[in-house]
């Protein structure tokens, strides 16, 4: 009795600890359903990379036709922890990126089996699904959707992704590709002080015609398609991201995080450029959350949107590093809520992995103290991968901040000070935006494994503004081209020496040949009017630089003409269009004037379809040139001609890897088109492949004996006109087996 007297009365005395005992224990076991976002919000809730992992939107493939090409397929949506089951039966089929007039073919599978991804350098060593595809001859250059599908437990398991190969007929020596950087996608729900709203309103809705979205980026996109570099890099900065946590922005977007929105946005838009782009991320794009909004890390979204976070690709010998400059633990990159704006810790440069520790400037003394032994993460693998690939004709990095910068100072590395000048700068200074959001690790590091590695060219962004420096290779033999470049935003709506723009970059036999627009560090205007090298009151550009307009608009007209408008200094070479064009009939076809034709493809939906054809124009500078597409007077009722020999006639072989040699013609006034190869007289499996004076070709069987090859040519009437079957042969001898 006289226990449970004691235990009253300490309870009397006790009760504000004990209810705020009970209030405690029952927040922490709700707190995860009060702070829980909705469940639909977020990029995390609508992946677009889930069981193709590679090729992907942000980290596609150029492949030559007739090489082989190998995807990477995981079935567990890259949840390793889960067993990776047995899966059969891979297919693979691509289409044309440009769904209007679709091609969609088959890629034969070769091998599919388990090993350690290559692609994801986040992923070595984990094992996902390995499909080798061979792509064929018979597939038109041109940008492909991926559908890959395979049998898991009695299931099929599919997954897509857009622009994620581009079949090109063979890698050139001398290439271009342009760099696009710090476009900050947003609209009016932004309401930062210093967002340009110029060329620009709300995201399309469907509804509401006066939202015409990110009109500046879209002018910039139809540039680059009309341009046709072999590629494009992006290096970062995609959307804003610093204005708002959650907003609700009508139908059709409901609520949503400004990462969501915007960046969802810029993936819709860039969904309309027709040359495969890399991607890396830039500081605006690496932001976490934290406990606000959908609680999501970026670098997460990232994964789920566009690939790895830093990786490595190739164009045929010729070796790229898309590096992550935002490599800083989430806890500095997740935002807070300063009032004036959402901001991070940090969002300077940083490569992390035990390199050096921030130092402005730059020195021979403390680039030989930098101890490359002893590298982990991003910076171990940019050294094993530069290593690797020093047989490459030439190695070029991309990436959001240059730790070079302003003679090796590293300003984009530096806390001191602001990335803004002049009067803004003061104030962003004085409101606490500078002095304390870098400092970031590796920068020399960066520095010293390209000069090490002998890379021949680095292409950042950031500053939005051109800059052009080199710093020396540690052999002496050549030496670094450092260009940081222009944003595609505008910076202000008024008189500024930056302007929103690009670099095209050349490359000729493992040399750059040139990466500005105008000396000695201008990258390509994107409006006409722009005073390149001096000042220009930006609100006045509207015009874009470069064009291309059709009348009547192509699809059912038999005479369509296509202008071309450059308004810039410097020539255009091989400005390109597509005219897809209504099929003909009675043996008509069609014939192109100021232009010369790169290739045409069949829609594949026979007479009532099309005929694409890409078509490319040499446009001096200042000139608008002409180009037409147009119906034949007269049909072509004649068959080509033509025959085929084996290694150059030669009698015997002792290698099954041979080459064909083609000499056709058409006498008929249409041209040859293409032309079908095939082992078996009655063409089995075989598919019309562009006409080639001569290709690489696999014998069939092992065994000695005498190979026949059979060939027939078809030319561009409509219907076409198919020659007579023409064959060659060669006896094979193979080396005798041990």
């Amino acid at each position: 009795m006289n226990k449970l007297k004691r235990t009253r009365n300490w309870a009397k005395k006790a009760w504000p600890l004990i209810v705020a005992v009970i209030v405690t224990l029952v927040g922490l076991a709700l707190w995860p359903v009060f702070t829980a976002p909705p469940g639909d919000l977020g990029v995390q809730q609508k992946p677009m990379i889930r069981q193709l992992i590679y090729p992907t939107f942000g980290n596609p493939a150029i492949v030559s036709k007739g090489g082989a090409m190998t995807i990477e397929f995981d079935p567990r949506d890259r949840d390793f922890h889960k067993w990776l089951k047995t899966m059969t039966n891979f297919q693979v089929t691509a289409s044309t990126a440009d769904g209007v007039y679709p091609v969609t073919v088959a890629l034969p599978v070769q091998s599919a089996k388990k090993g350690p991804s290559a692609r994801w350098p986040e992923y070595a060593g984990r094992k996902v699904y390995l499909v080798t595809v061979v792509v064929p001859r018979s597939l038109p250059q041109d940008l492909y959707n991926l559908v890959v599908s395979g049998v898991m437990d009695g299931q099929e398991v599919s997954d897509f992704q857009p622009h994620a190969l581009s079949a090109v007929d063979q890698y050139k020596d001398r290439f271009s590709f342009c760099q696009l950087t710090d476009i900050h996608v947003f609209g009016p729900e932004c309401t930062f002080g210093s967002a340009v709203y110029h060329d620009r309103t709300g995201r399309p809705n469907g509804v509401d015609l006066n939202r015409k979205g990110a009109v500046y980026y879209e002018k910039a996109i139809q540039q680059i398609n009309t341009v046709k570099p072999d590629f494009c890099i992006f290096t970062g900065d995609y959307m804003f991201g610093q204005s708002y946590l959650l907003l609700d922005q009508g139908d059709p977007w409901g609520l949503t995080t400004e990462y969501e929105y915007e960046m969802m946005w810029f993936y819709q838009e860039t969904m309309k450029l027709d040359v495969p782009v890399f991607l890396t991320p830039g500081n605006h794009d690496s932001f976490a959350e934290g406990q606000l909004a959908a609680h999501e890390d970026w670098f997460q979204n990232w994964r789920d949107l566009f690939g790895p976070v830093y990786h490595s690709f190739d164009y045929g010998d010729y070796h790229f590093l898309a590096l992550n400059a935002q490599d800083w633990p989430v806890k500095d990159r997740t935002l807070q809520d300063l009032s004036v704006a959402i901001q991070s810790e940090k969002y300077k440069g940083q490569f992390d992995g035990n390199g050096d520790k921030y130092e402005p400037g730059v020195s021979i003394e403390r680039l030989a103290k930098i101890d490359e032994s002893k590298f982990t993460g991003q910076l171990k693998w940019m050294r094993d991968d530069l290593a690797a690939h020093q047989g490459s004709k030439m190695r070029i990095v991309a990436t959001h901040q240059d730790p070079w910068r302003k003679d090796g100072s590293g300003t984009m590395w530096a806390s001191a000070g602001s990335d803004a000048t002049g009067m803004f700068g003061a104030i962003k200074s004085a409101l606490g935006f500078a002095g304390k959001y870098g400092d970031g690790a590796g920068r020399l590091a960066a520095v010293r494994l390209m000069s090490e590695y002998r890379v021949g060219l680095e292409v950042s962004g950031h500053f939005h503004s051109d800059n052009i420096e080199v710093f020396p290779w540690a052999d002496g033999t050549g030496q670094v081209i450092d260009a940081n470049t222009t944003c595609v935003q505008f910076n202000v709506d008024g008189p500024s020496g930056s302007y929103p723009g690009y670099r095209r970059v050349w490359i000729n036999n493992g040399k750059v040949e040139s990466v500005n627009y105008a000396e000695p560090q201008w990258s390509y205007p994107l409006f006409a009017g722009t005073n390149v090298g001096g000042t220009t009151d930006l609100s006045k550009l509207e015009t874009p630089a470069v064009s291309v307009a059709f009348v009547p608009a192509p699809g059912t007209a038999t005479d369509v003409a296509a202008t071309f408008t450059n308004s810039l200094a410097k020539p255009l070479p091989a400005a390109f269009c597509e005219f897809p064009m209504p099929n003909l009939t009675g043996g008509y076809y069609y014939q192109i004037a100021g232009g010369t034709l790169g290739e045409s493809r069949d829609d594949g939906s026979g007479a009532a379809g099309h005929r694409v054809f890409a078509v490319y124009a040499n446009v001096a500078p200042g000139e608008n040139r002409a180009v037409r597409v147009f119906k034949s007077a007269a049909p072509d009722n004649i068959a080509p001609t033509g025959g085929l020999t084996i290694n150059n006639g030669a009698p015997t072989t002792a290698s099954g890897s041979v080459v064909l040699q083609f000499s056709a013609s058409d006498s008929g006034g249409s041209g040859l088109k293409d032309m079908m190869v095939s082992n078996s007289p009655d063409f089995t499996g075989a598919r019309w492949e562009r006409y080639e004076s001569a290709i690489p070709w696999d014998l069939a069987g092992d065994d000695d004996g005498v190979r026949t090859v059979y060939v027939k040519f078809r030319d561009n009437a409509m219907p076409a006109n198919v020659s007579a079957v023409a064959q060659a042969s060669i006896t094979f001898n193979p080396p005798p087996t041990k």
